[in-house]
């Protein structure tokens, strides 16, 4: 049994006794906790009040935990649904695990364990109080009284006010999201508060997926003067709030140039879509409710058409469409090798093909791993040359 499987298996072991609550659910992201269902999970625990005598709780909290993790009475094989769950993907995992740190392992396989048991089970090292600090400094930035309704779930954008951060930025934002973006930096990975991969002073940055603005204005803030911006983004009604955005912070505009496309392996491909905003329906076949098209670009195509004379760091959030992106971009990548960081969370396959992606292009790249929510979205594979400070 590999290193990696004994780490999962022990990680879901430990796992199996705990039962959070609305401590460990993201009310930001998902809204109210649930605290009224009528799922399996709520009947067993109405059994074992109602049971009353400890002997016979702890017998039917036995029989419950071997039920939820496949328990074979006949062999005892141990966890099925973790095994399960990694199986279709174990070379790709034990490839990545011998290529990460001590710390990303644990951050790894607490990930799978979340997957596989959810928010009642496994408690991310991201649900912190550095964590709660950071949302509690992004709600006192946030002025209630200024708001848009994207019509996007239950969210309600706020106009945020970050001078008393020491930041010049203004934006209509959630909480979460500031705090995410901004406080916490999900895009650059530190280690002992030092940053190792992440966009620096003079950069050239390609924001891939720029949705609403946030990481336009975060990426021009950290690239400075002598540094420049590509945003991607093409859905309506993102435009819309990411040029409002923009337009608040008038000293940024000029480094900040928006790019009207979608990101794919090919240029001049036609694309459907639905717009609801950062939850629109992107197909490359026509569909049923569609309400519009766009024509797709790649990276190796912008960069040689825009003459850039360099390319320092990759970011890409793009509800899946990575691994075509990436493909498209891999001209650009061994020309620069720019530092990346890659959203890989939208799928399994993603979890596992991008980070192998990277490490196969054979341009000694170092990966890492990191997560920036308390829930299973956020987690970014970032890389760099290793010879690159």
């Amino acid at each position: 049994m590999s290193d990696f499987i004994k780490a999962l298996d022990k990680k879901i072991i430990q796992s199996l006794k705990n039962n959070y609550g609305v401590e460990n659910y993201d009310t930001y992201r998902f809204g109210t906790f649930p605290l009224n269902t009528n799922n399996n999970t709520s009947k067993e625990k109405k059994k074992w009040r109602d049971l009353g005598e400890p002997k016979k709780i702890i017998k039917e909290l036995k029989k419950f935990i071997k039920k939820i993790i496949g328990y074979n009475l006949e062999n005892k094989a141990y966890p099925t649904l973790g095994h399960n769950f990694v199986n279709p993907y174990l070379n790709e995992f034990e490839n990545i695990w011998c290529h990460i740190s001590k710390p990303d392992k644990k951050l790894l396989v607490s990930l799978i364990a979340y997957r596989v048991l959810g928010y009642k089970k496994v408690k991310l090292s991201r649900n912190n109080p550095e964590y709660w600090d950071a949302i509690k400094t992004a709600t006192s930035l946030a002025n209630s009284e200024d708001t848009i309704d994207p019509h996007f779930m239950h969210f309600i954008l706020k106009k945020m006010d970050l001078k008393s951060i020491g930041l010049d930025i203004s934006f209509y934002y959630t909480e979460k999201g500031l705090a995410t973006t901004f406080i916490m930096e999900q895009y650059a990975y530190k280690l002992n508060d030092k940053s190792i991969v992440a966009a620096e002073s003079g950069d050239t940055v390609l924001d891939i997926g720029a949705c609403w603005g946030d990481t336009a204005l975060y990426f021009a803030y950290k690239v400075g003067e002598n540094g420049k911006v590509y945003s991607f983004e093409f859905i309506p009604d993102n435009l819309k709030l990411f040029n409002r955005n923009i337009s608040l912070n008038p000293h940024f505009s000029s480094k900040i140039d928006l790019v009207p496309n979608p990101v794919s392996n090919n240029s001049g491909d036609l694309i459907y879509f639905k717009d609801h905003g950062p939850g629109s329906k992107v197909e490359f076949e026509f569909f049923e409710g569609h309400t519009g098209t766009a024509s797709t670009i790649s990276i190796d195509d912008f960069v040689k058409s825009h003459r850039l004379e360099k390319v320092d760091f990759i970011k890409m959030d793009i509800e899946g469409a990575e691994p075509l992106a990436l493909e498209g971009a891999i001209e650009t990548i061994k020309r620069f090798k720019p530092k990346l960081a890659i959203a890989i969370y939208h799928s399994m396959s993603d979890f596992v093909t991008i980070p192998n992606w990277i490490l196969n292009l054979n341009l000694d790249y170092e990966i890492f791993i990191g997560h920036y929510t308390i829930h299973a979205e956020e987690t970014i594979c970032f890389a760099k040359p290793k010879n690159r400070s």
